[in-house]
């Protein structure tokens, strides 16, 4: 994720596309899972600005995960808001650390997507929430994303909402995905209670 080296103060200035209605419409899907007070994890929280603005409107700690220290660096220092630079693939918590998990505009950039979905799985507790949004791979739009991560080095592994919901429930995370605006989904969902 070389890229994200250079481009971080640019994600920092995107972050300013949020708003205080996106914070609470995010934050009613987690609510559920993460009580005033409890934890949730940002996945590939860059810049932190996403995850910062949701565990506000919870009143619950946020643990912005990110594999690049440019991103990390650039997160604002919040009593609500810690970082760990760590790979999705290897997540830095104990078995059932998090109440929840949260991934935006990230799990197309991981790898290994198999052993990303494994930790999700492993570090949110069980009945914990999972929360994925991400560019739907059926758009239009979608294809010069993918020639344009691909030519900067990046995985570019798309999905589909409906793919999402399957290769989640392979690994024990169950849930329901709808397409949004524009060009992406929704992935609301939680890590099974059974082993």
């Amino acid at each position: 994720m070389s890229v994200f080296r250079w481009t971080a103060p640019l994600f920092k200035l995107a972050s300013r596309r949020w708003s205080e209605d996106d914070f609470t419409t995010l934050a009613a899907y987690l609510r559920p899972y993460v009580a005033a007070g409890g934890v949730f994890a940002d996945l590939g929280g860059g810049t932190g600005d996403l995850g910062a603005g949701i565990a506000q409107a919870l009143g619950a700690r946020v643990i912005i995960v990110d594999p690049t220290p440019q991103m990390l660096r650039r997160v604002d220092a919040h009593p609500l808001v810690s970082v760990r630079l760590a790979a999705a693939e290897r997540l830095p918590f104990p078995d059932g650390y998090v109440d929840a998990l949260l991934c935006c505009d990230a799990l197309h950039h991981f790898r290994d997507q198999g052993s990303c979905a494994t930790e999700i799985a492993r570090a949110v507790r069980p009945g914990g929430g999972v929360l994925i949004l991400d560019m739907e791979a059926s758009t239009r739009r979608c294809r010069p994303c993918v020639l344009l991560e691909r030519a900067l080095g990046e995985p570019a592994a798309f999905r589909t909402a409906a793919d999402t919901v399957e290769f989640l429930a392979g690994y024990g995370i169950v849930g329901t995905s709808t397409r949004q605006q524009g060009n992406s989904y929704l992935f609301v969902g939680s890590v099974s209670s059974s082993p």
